[in-house]
């Protein structure tokens, strides 16, 4: 962003950025740590100040909708994009949805496959199949990160691609898509995965070449013998180096 934007941004009150954002929202669903530019604080009083307003539709605590002009009168949001809204940040597709984001499958479930890290699964998520799983503890991954443990966590089982094609594609992801500092992120977050997980994702970083430096803490964390069930993963050259059955 160049100096010029910057500061022309800056002079932009919460009320503007709350306008703008909704302009550009995808899904038209707002929360107060969606506006950039502003104050946490300054930003809940604008949306709140744009809801009184009628720009903008409270669905939520702290949770607002910027409908849109359709045939039909205004846009309303699905019950289940609040309930997926309120819990981003604490989900990761798994199972097809997984495989599919990854490129492995061409199957799109009718309701997405998520896993979410949360004790109480939101209401009116029906639309979505939603597993509760207990916080590992690690920072929140983007979808195609959070996608790639989920499928080694299935062993893969969701690929529709032959192996060989299932890790071309894999090593492509990890060396063309994702810069250093999110591959070291999501090595960061195995580590907090079941040992299976750490060995498979091991595997996978050496076998695209990545540097030693990344996988090495993965391998370091392995009880040496102990021997793991790769699924799909099993079929990478070096997978009895990383305590493959």
């Amino acid at each position: 962003m160049s100096k010029l934007a910057t500061k022309e941004g800056s002079k932009r009150s919460a009320s503007e950025i709350a306008l703008l954002q909704a302009k550009l929202s995808g899904d038209s669903l707002l929360r107060a740590e969606d506006l950039r530019g502003t104050t946490p604080a300054a930003a809940s009083k604008a949306l709140a100040r744009l809801a009184k307003q009628g720009v903008l539709t409270r669905v939520g605590k702290g949770l607002y909708f910027a409908p849109k002009d359709t045939l039909i009168g205004k846009s309303k949001p699905s019950e289940t994009a609040i309930a997926l809204k309120k819990l981003e940040g604490k989900t990761r597709l798994t199972g097809a949805s997984a495989a599919n984001l990854l490129g492995l499958s061409t199957q799109l479930p009718a309701r997405p496959q998520l896993v979410a890290f949360t004790t109480n699964p939101p209401k009116n998520s029906g639309a979505a199949r939603i597993k509760l799983r207990r916080s590992s503890g690690s920072q929140p991954l983007p979808a195609l990160e959070g996608a790639l443990l989920e499928f080694i966590r299935d062993r893969g089982a969701t690929a529709e691609t032959t192996p060989q094609e299932s890790f071309r594609r894999l090593q492509s992801l990890l060396q063309h898509q994702l810069n250093t500092k999110r591959v070291r992120e999501l090595r960061d977050a195995a580590l907090t995965e079941p040992p299976r997980v750490r060995a498979s994702l091991g595997a996978l970083l050496e076998f695209a070449e990545l540097p030693e430096s990344i996988w090495k803490p993965l391998k370091d964390s392995l009880n040496p013998l102990t021997k793991f069930e790769f699924g799909l993963f099993a079929e990478l050259p070096n997978a009895r180096e990383w305590q493959s059955k």
